[in-house]
């Protein structure tokens, strides 16, 4: 089975972009997709690297190997904490939210993520910014979400599928976005997760990478999914610190 299917390079390949910017976390999959686009001999591919301060040192190693292996320029983007000021402050405030987050969940509602500060400030707001003040013409932003991690997800992928498109046009970001991971959805995502992971950590066995998901070491979200945590998760320590009263 390939991870990535040969409709996805025909699309890309199609448009004819200039120069491809590889999302790229030290983990699983998008340090899959930088390799396949290496193994595929894309020309002026960029890794693009969101500095957290809270990446696992594994993941950090893999995205210099990486940089190493393919021999891709790697461009790090980095936080402004804004009115939080520090890590610490951002985070309380992101774990203090829990209980908000459990109640948008008990009504139904999928939009919990909206209420941890963390995710915005340390990813999403740092990586728009360089695009949109630094991204090359005729360009094109490789992401490897898949649909399996979160119900957003899935449906922003669902709805290329239905369209018979790997690509959108992403409006915030003005600059396309590829998904090579659409289609990687068989039943419940924790049924495709147990098919799939295995294939990626398989595949990118042969490079010698230290394999582990990529993400933050601590999370108020792991505490939301109990089943995301990992023997000794320092979530549970950081979830008792900053909801001690």
């Amino acid at each position: 089975m390939n991870l990535i299917p040969k409709q996805f390079y025909q699309e890309i390949k199609s448009y004819n972009f200039s120069n491809f910017y590889i999302e790229c976390s030290g983990g699983y999959h998008s340090s899959a997709t930088i390799l396949k686009f290496y193994k595929h001999n894309f020309q002026n591919c960029y890794l693009f690297h969101n500095e957290t301060y809270l990446e696992y040192p594994e993941c950090k190693e893999n995205i210099h190997l990486l940089q190493k292996i393919t021999q891709y320029p790697l461009i790090i983007t980095k936080p402004d904490f804004k009115s939080y000021k520090t890590m610490n402050n951002l985070m309380k405030i992101s774990f203090s939210n829990i209980n908000k987050a459990k109640e948008i969940i008990k009504a139904g509602k999928h939009n919990y993520r909206d209420v941890f500060p963390c995710c915005k400030i340390l990813k999403k707001y740092p990586s728009k910014k360089w695009i949109k003040d630094n991204i090359e013409p005729n360009s094109i932003i490789i992401s490897s979400l898949t649909p399996y991690e979160s119900f957003n997800r899935q449906m922003r992928l669902y709805e290329l599928k239905k369209q018979n498109t790997y690509i959108r046009f992403h409006k915030t970001k003005n600059s396309y976005v590829a998904y090579p991971y659409r289609d990687l959805l068989y039943g419940n995502r924790n049924y495709t997760r147990k098919i799939i992971e295995p294939l990626f950590e398989s595949y990118l066995s042969n490079f010698n990478l230290n394999i582990k998901h990529s993400g933050c070491k601590f999370c108020p979200i792991r505490i939301l999914n109990p089943q995301m945590l990992e023997p000794n998760d320092c979530s549970l320590k950081y979830n008792t610190i900053y909801n001690k009263n």
